[in-house]
């Protein structure tokens, strides 16, 4: 009978349909369970007070995503801070991230030199980048109030600035290529620190390289001359001020990559 056959196509159709939009919902509880997973690996800026004020955030272009930060507490007087990008981004940057995040909290508290530390942490995850052929651009650095001194190291990670108290800004430049991409260990230097005005404003490339709907680069000076102009404000207003503008400069664009920006004061 035609209309029974019919009948049973609907039904059939029905079917497929109430499973896809199950299957549809599952995915994306599990992409919300994963993203909400992750966010809580980073960790609460409050863990360094008072010893240092920080302001972070990290907003992945998809549910998951390699941009990072990390901080540790080294003393009473001693802040490590650490801001990374793995490669690429999505579930197989996420797990690199995963990753990073739980050797670099072994390694920052294993060792006081930045570049021992980076080059430890390289020792952990050198076969995990090897097969996945992925690498972290990441910078470290340590923040001694009591010495006057913030000594780093940086594995490829262009957008590290030091900002002073009289307004003037110097970049703290890669001396090593990202992590995964050669074996030495990274070297670090050091720079004077003039604890409670100083800042150090760190941010991925995610940022400077985010396009409104006509394909324009935000760039790094909005973002370095909003913190400059912004330096006696406390780190979380500035780094609202910095999303503020990068929202107005993307609008409704979609976001193409992962977002971190971190900045310190100690």
């Amino acid at each position: 009978d035609p209309k029974i056959h019919a009948v049973v196509l609907r039904s059939i159709q029905n079917t497929r349909l109430v499973r896809a939009s199950l299957s549809q919902q599952r995915l994306v509880q599990e992409l919300e369970l994963a993203h909400d997973l992750q966010m809580k690996l980073l960790p609460r800026t409050e863990i360094v007070a008072p010893a240092a004020d920080v302001a972070a955030r990290v907003v992945p272009a998809e549910s998951v995503g390699g941009d990072l930060y990390n901080l540790f507490r080294l003393g009473e007087d001693r802040t490590g801070v650490m801001i990374g990008d793995v490669s690429s981004h999505g579930y197989r940057a996420a797990l690199i991230m995963a990753l990073v995040m739980s050797a670099s909290a072994i390694h920052a508290q294993g060792s006081s030199d930045p570049g021992a530390m980076l080059g430890a942490l390289l020792g952990t995850l050198r076969e995990e980048l090897a097969t996945t052929e992925m690498f972290v651009s990441t910078f470290y650095g340590v923040i001694d109030r009591r010495a006057g001194t913030l000594r780093y190291a940086n594995a490829g990670h262009p957008h590290a600035y030091h900002v002073r108290a009289d307004g003037s800004c110097e970049r703290l430049p890669a001396l090593d290529p990202p992590l995964g991409m050669v074996e030495q260990t990274p070297g670090a230097r050091t720079r004077p620190w003039a604890a409670g005005t100083d800042l150090l404003l760190l941010f991925t490339d995610g940022v400077s390289d985010a396009r409104d709907r006509f394909g324009t680069r935000f760039g790094e000076q909005p973002i370095v001359q909003t913190v400059v102009r912004s330096r006696a404000e406390p780190p979380a207003e500035i780094l609202s001020r910095v999303f503020a503008e990068l929202a107005e400069h993307t609008g409704s664009a979609v976001q193409r990559d992962d977002l971190a920006v971190m900045i310190v004061r100690s």
